[in-house]
């Protein structure tokens, strides 16, 4: 067993690396200035990949369901949207000035052990919503199939009824799982210029079909002007309304939540601290905002070119109608927007799912598990749930995780206000990799009981709304849970935060505004990582030069 695990131990790259262990590895360690290379425009065209896609598209839907019109569901989602933004930013400090990921993140927030937590939470969110992005992507192959052999749509189903998916959308979802593989081989330093070439593809693809919708009707449709015949729900009016929107607003959040939470898993690439302030601030609001709008007059345009199909919000359902009743043309044009889809679902489930998965198990488990070999755990998983069950029909589960901003708000607020008020960004790097009581992040025991109590203070105002909403049953819950539940993230966040800060006045943790003394991992200076390696045969370098022994970095678990 010894010399498995041997064996499966992750490797070092070349000489200048330490040798992985339970808490250090790679691809967790401070990033150096080579490997920092996502700029201003990276972050641009990461947000207009993965903001020019599927659910974004169809975004508004939900909130036309619950009596919104047009115009106030773009309401909610602009404030939303402008939330996102500016929560994007405040927790992606951390990568950007330290060039630590979501993992090594919350060692400080919660203890070496207590952010085990937060990882298992996120890791098991990257499998389910990989999972789900398949399905997406994979329709979108049906797509492109389809535009080539108009027959693929009328494959002959040859599964059961048990499966939960016809044949032509099967194959769909695993050659799009193949062509996913290779791509979770590129290292995320390497993904500037796919984003760039991506996102310009998708996004003049998303402009041609507005503008094509638009042309065609020769307005905005019928939602625009009379929503309520569609959604078969009563406009609201006074409080109701009130409240309406400002669920929307809180689902809009709620929708991104889990990327805003691991978001310095992304900033940790920045070539210099400032360039995903501006670049993020600017662009999460304005490709959202624009993608939902797309959609929700695109699909009102559609409601009269197809009646019979009803409302079209999903692009590939689109695509597939303009094949269905259009000509050769229409069959090439829909080649090429199935193809920018494909693309753009590349784009969303390979960075925001398969790598971030990828980034989470590797801090779970340095040792054994690097970027790659998570990602393709997470994908293996992702694929082997049967993902298009969670989508068919009425779901608890998929209920239950698309309500889980209940528990990533609060989470998200501990971590913006330990290190933006609590640690005023004053980090000693060394002490995130050492195990024992000589770190100051050790806490009790490994764990930060004021994130806990911080975490739980915010949680808890939101469960009974919670409960309500994912029980097949409704429990009965007053009026008043229900529309503090309707505010979960802002809420949660804002809560936990609040508390946090308090805790942490009242509760000083040890070591605050500490930093190294040293460059102990070459993360400001490529010449530290070459003069002085991590590795055990220079311990007394290390001892010397760095300030922090090996001992201390490398002790086991």
């Amino acid at each position: 067993m010894s010399s498995l695990l041997r064996r499966l131990q992750v490797k070092r790259k070349n000489e200048f690396e330490g040798e992985a262990t339970a808490w250090i590895n790679r691809d967790i360690v401070p990033l150096p200035p080579s490997r920092r290379t996502w700029g201003a425009w990276s972050f641009v065209g990461y947000w207009l990949l993965t903001g020019f896609n599927i659910s974004g598209w169809s975004t508004a839907s939900s909130l036309l369901g619950i009596g919104l019109n047009v115009w106030q569901a773009m309401i909610s989602v602009i404030i939303g949207q402008l939330i996102v933004a500016c929560a994007v930013v405040a927790n992606g400090f951390v990568g950007a000035e330290w060039h630590v990921g979501f993992p090594v993140y919350n060692r400080f927030v919660w203890g070496v052990f207590g952010s085990f937590f937060p990882l298992l939470m996120r890791i098991l969110l990257s499998i389910v919503w990989y999972g789900v992005q398949l399905v997406f992507g994979g329709m979108s192959v049906k797509v492109v199939i389809g535009a080539i052999w108009p027959s693929f749509y009328t494959l002959r189903n040859t599964l059961p009824e048990s499966a939960g998916i016809e044949t032509n959308d099967l194959i769909g979802i695993l050659i799009f799982a193949a062509l996913s593989v290779p791509l979770m081989l590129v290292p995320p330093e390497y993904f500037r210029k796919p984003f760039l070439v991506g996102s310009i593809i998708i996004t003049i693809t998303t402009f041609a079909i507005f503008v094509w919708a638009i042309a065609k009707e020769g307005g905005g449709g019928p939602l625009l002007s009379h929503p309520s015949q569609f959604s078969d729900v009563d406009p609201l009016s006074g409080a109701s309304l009130g409240w309406a929107m400002a669920y929307g607003i809180s689902s809009t959040i709620g929708g991104i939540c889990a990327g805003i939470l691991n978001q310095s898993d992304y900033t940790r690439f920045a070539s210099y601290p400032s360039a995903q302030i501006v670049s993020q601030l600017v662009i999460v609001p304005v490709s959202s905002i624009i993608i939902a709008l797309f959609g929700v007059i695109v699909t009102s345009c559609a409601a009269d070119f197809y009646p019979e199909e009803g409302l079209l919000w999903a692009p590939y359902d689109l695509l597939q109608a303009i094949q269905t009743h259009g000509g050769p043309g229409a069959r090439a044009a829909c080649f090429f927007a199935g193809c920018a889809f494909v693309m753009s679902q590349f784009g969303i489930n390979i960075p925001g799912n398969a790598v971030s998965g990828g980034i989470d198990m590797s801090g779970l488990l340095p040792k054994y598990i690097n970027i790659r070999r998570g990602s393709y755990i997470t994908a293996a998983i992702g694929l082997a749930m049967c993902p298009w069950k969670l989508l068919s029909g009425s779901n608890v589960f998929l209920t239950v995780l698309s309500s889980f901003a209940v528990f990533l708000g609060p989470l998200t607020g501990v971590m913006v206000s330990d290190y933006l008020v609590v640690r005023r960004k004053k980090l000693r790097l060394s002490h995130l990799y050492m195990p024992n009581s000589k770190s100051i992040y050790y806490f009790a025991y490994g764990v930060n009981f004021r994130a806990l109590v911080s975490w739980a203070f915010g949680v808890w105002p939101l469960m009974p709304g919670f409960i309500n909403a994912v029980s097949p049953q409704p429990i009965g819950v007053s009026e008043s849970w229900t529309h503090i539940y309707d505010l979960a993230w802002p809420l949660g966040f804002a809560i936990s935060a609040f508390v946090h800060v308090v805790l942490s006045k009242a509760f000083p943790p040890v070591g605050l505004g500490e930093v190294d003394e040293d460059d102990v991992f070459g993360t400001f200076s490529e010449k530290a990582v070459v003069e002085v390696p991590v590795d055990k045969s220079s311990e007394s370098d290390l001892e010397s030069i760095k300030g922090v022994s090996v001992q201390e970095l490398m002790a086991p678990v």
